[in-house]
């Protein structure tokens, strides 16, 4: 009888055990994004501007409007979700890529201090954690609306805008 009991033990321990590794194994961000009614809107942009793939490679952070930030961006986002204008699609890539930067970042890691970052778009952007909110890039960024969630490949921090990068116009040297 005691043989019995030891067995019982050891297989509920076994299947308590790879019920945890299932939970453990968090999805991607793409497929975190998608499964999350917040950003519903910004998955459906994601798919048609084919860049699913930028949401499951490496391990990145992703500065992520809600629902909510889109629905307030001046001029709308329906030109982001149809991906039919080759130039509309390209500056809609943009932006998604500027919302992504490299490594695993939370509200708690940006807390008190300035942090520069280079985005998937490859510009640089400020992190400005010396505010609150948390600021994402200047004047046209956006803050941090939230604590980050956690997916296999990396965070996701939600913000109240569409993230808009600021180019710096040089007036190029003139010929003497």
């Amino acid at each position: 009888m005691k043989k019995i009991g030891t067995f019982l033990s050891a297989l509920s321990l076994l299947a308590f055990s790879a019920a945890a590794a299932a939970e453990a194994e968090a999805a991607d961000v793409y497929e975190t994004l998608k499964g999350d009614p917040q950003f519903s809107t910004l998955t459906r942009i994601i798919e048609a501007n084919d860049l699913k793939f930028r949401y499951t490679q490496g391990t990145i952070t992703v500065f992520a409007p809600t629902d909510a930030a889109l629905a307030a961006q001046p001029g709308g986002v329906d030109d982001m979700l149809t991906g039919d204008n080759p130039s509309g699609k390209e500056n809609a890539r943009a932006l998604l890529l500027y919302q992504i930067v490299s490594g695993r970042h939370t509200p708690e890691t940006l807390s008190g201090k300035m942090t520069e970052a280079t985005t998937l778009q490859r510009g640089k952007v400020s992190i400005d954690g010396t505010r609150d909110p948390i600021r994402y890039g200047g004047e046209f960024g956006a803050n941090v609306a939230g604590a980050a969630i956690t997916a296999s490949n990396g965070n996701i921090i939600p913000v109240d805008a569409l993230p808009i990068p600021v180019f710096e116009e040089t007036t190029p040297a003139q010929p003497e």
